[in-house]
């Protein structure tokens, strides 16, 4: 807020006047940060993809009773990429440019036999069905670390030899699966289903003969066709499901190998094979309902479910005395507890006009009910550089736990300061590396709200979308109140005081930049109540009259429509928006680092079917 980005423009058209010579810019972000015009408009990062992708099917019926299916479909990918740094950049000083080709290749053939049977009251029917999925990726990168010529990016102007390097991955999965399905009078329903997938990364394990099995079972209860009920209920239906499903485990770990790494050297590996490895298996248990009302003006479905996933994938400290300096180990049982509920509505229903109304919510509750005896925590979480923040999996804690640093506290709860040398009357700190629970980055609930209005041919529908509960962090501001460029910095050097729970900090500047400010700040000080409501989405559109298509003879429906989405808030705690995170895998949820802001699109579509 308190730098002009004129600066870095001017700086940047100096730069390229000059010839180029980042090494002479005075306009840098930090000791260890470029110019950002520089970053936007030399420091490039290209891509060149070639993509082919499709699928084949065919359906050969021998009778009205049985059929088969026949399926392929082939997804390719080839890109070129680039990387590029001019001399000066504070990363590469001399220049950088890098090459890299990746060939990614999956393919996946099935088939399907059918069995359809009406035998008086009962529908059944039987499928048998395999499956064969391959994977390859190759990729080759080479990498120059330092260029002759300032900005002419190729190889051949690198000073050394380009360092190459080549990645090579094959998969493979076989699966054979069946289902069987009944049903009477179309009152009572039964699935029973088993698939068996062979991995090939289960190789030289007990698994690569035998593959996992997970079957399910599910069943199904229409109670308003088999009783007579009240005459509001249009209809009523109990359901429950219980299954397991399995998952092979990564890559080259039952018998890792050396292999020839950048520059020739041989790159050993560190873990011990695992010839004992077990799929990951996750069983689960579904109980639902679903109620219609007053000729289906009102409709309920509700959903409780449970899971519970074992023989998870870890890597341990090898024993003492052991070859390798790590193993891997099966373990672990996370356990999922959930509802899902959703309710609609036809609230007005008339000649020309129409409103329909639907109300969802969930929650999930998680916990790690075990890990390994060997492993009281489990880091998921980055670990290569320097965080106030650590994603932990603790017995009895969560995913998606955060852990940092924290105030000092007494017995109720009050922050405790320090009351001699130069650090007199600023909070106590604790949780040196990470070891203080600070929040979790799962909400408590989840709620959505969409509405459609229809008037002949014009609809507008909307959905509000709400998130309550859950923390997230910002290091974004622990980085920027250290340096004192925010707007609540500014407030505290001009008040000449920072309140702190009640409490009076007299010394802005030290509590700011030595106590909660950056990367080894107070990682408490800086988790915001991730709660938030938004108009997630909003929609206008119109259906062009029959009669007006009448003339083409080909066109049977236009349907035009203008959609805005992530338009603004209507509640928010967070000084950032909480769906700004650093990731969107397992790891880092709830975490925000120098994130671009969030964006507000619209668009505009035609839909016209024949």
């Amino acid at each position: 807020p308190n730098v002009d980005a004129q600066w870095f423009k001017a700086d940047y058209k100096k730069w390229v006047r000059e010839g180029g010579d980042l090494s002479k810019s005075t306009q840098h972000v930090s000791a260890n940060g470029n110019n950002p015009y520089y970053t936007a408009y030399e420091q490039l990062n290209k891509l060149d993809r070639d993509r082919v992708f499709g699928n084949l099917a065919a359906t050969i019926n021998f009778t009205e009773e049985l059929s088969l299916i026949l399926r392929c479909g082939m997804d390719l990918n080839n890109d070129f990429r680039t990387q590029q740094k001019p001399k000066g950049a504070k990363t590469y000083i001399n220049g950088m440019y890098k090459e890299q080709t990746v060939f990614d290749y999956e393919m996946n053939n099935d088939f399907l036999l059918r069995y359809t049977k009406k035998l008086n009251d009962f529908d059944l029917s039987a499928s048998f069905g395999g499956n064969n999925m391959m994977q390859s990726y190759r990729s080759n990168t080479s990498l120059a670390e330092s260029l002759v010529v300032d900005r002419d990016y190729r190889l051949s102007n690198s000073v050394d030899r380009p360092k190459v390097t080549s990645i090579r991955r094959q998969k493979s999965i076989n699966s054979f699966y069946g289902l069987i399905s009944a049903s009477w009078r179309n009152m009572i329903f039964l699935d029973v289903t088993g698939r068996n997938d062979w991995s090939s990364t289960l190789a030289f394990t007990p698994n690569e003969k035998k593959g996992f099995f997970y079957p399910s079972v599910g069943g199904a209860w229409v109670m308003s066709k088999m009783f007579r009920l009240p005459e509001f209920i249009s209809f009523g239906k109990l359901r429950a499901v219980w299954s397991k499903v399995g998952n092979d485990i990564p890559l080259y770990i039952t018998n890792p190998v050396s292999h020839v790494g950048a520059g020739g050297e041989i790159e050993y590996a560190d873990s011990a094979p695992f010839e004992n490895m077990k799929p990951e298996m996750t069983t689960s248990v579904e109980l639902g309902t679903e109620w219609r009302f007053l000729n289906d003006r009102i409709s309920f479905s509700g959903t409780y479910y449970k899971t519970n996933t074992r023989n998870q994938f870890f890597k341990l400290p090898a024993k003492s005395g052991d070859k390798y300096a790590y193993r891997y180990v099966n373990a672990g049982d996370i356990q999922n507890i959930g509802w899902e509920v959703s309710v609609s509505a036809l609230p007005v229903v008339g000649k020309d006009f129409e409103w329909k109304s639907s109300l969802n919510y969930s929650t999930n509750k998680n916990k790690v009910v075990r890990l390994h005896e060997e492993l009281p925590v489990f880091i998921y979480g980055p670990r290569g550089f320097s965080s106030s923040y650590a994603m932990k999996l603790v017995e009895g804690g969560s995913f998606g736990d955060i852990y940092g640093k924290a105030f000092r506290r007494d017995e109720n709860g009050h922050i405790l300061y320090e009351t001699e040398g130069g650090k007199k009357g600023l909070p106590q700190v604790e949780g040196e590396g990470n070891l203080i629970k600070v929040g979790n980055a799962n909400p408590k609930f989840t709620m959505g709200w969409n509405n459609t209005f229809t008037y002949r041919n014009l609809s507008l529908s909307f959905l509000i979308d709400s998130r309550f509960g859950g923390e997230v962090l910002s290091q974004t501001q622990a980085d920027m109140d250290m340096f004192g460029v925010t707007q609540i910095t500014a407030d505290a050097r001009n008040a000449g005081f920072v309140m702190l729970e009640g409490n009076r900090i007299e010394d802005v500047k030290s509590f700011y930049k030595n106590v909660v400010g950056g990367r080894a700040g107070v990682t408490e000080y800086y988790m915001y109540d991730a709660t938030n409501i938004r108009l997630r989405e909003c929609s206008l559109g119109y259906a062009l009259p029959g009669k007006w298509l009448e003339a083409t003879k080909a066109i049977r429906q236009v349907h035009l429509a203008f959609t805005a989405r992530n338009l603004f808030f209507l509640y928010k705690k967070a000084p950032f928006d909480p769906d700004l995170i650093l990731s969107t895998g397992n790891d880092n949820q709830g975490i925000e680092v120098y994130g671009m802001p969030t964006t507000r699109s619209f668009g505009f579509s035609i839909k016209c079917d024949f």
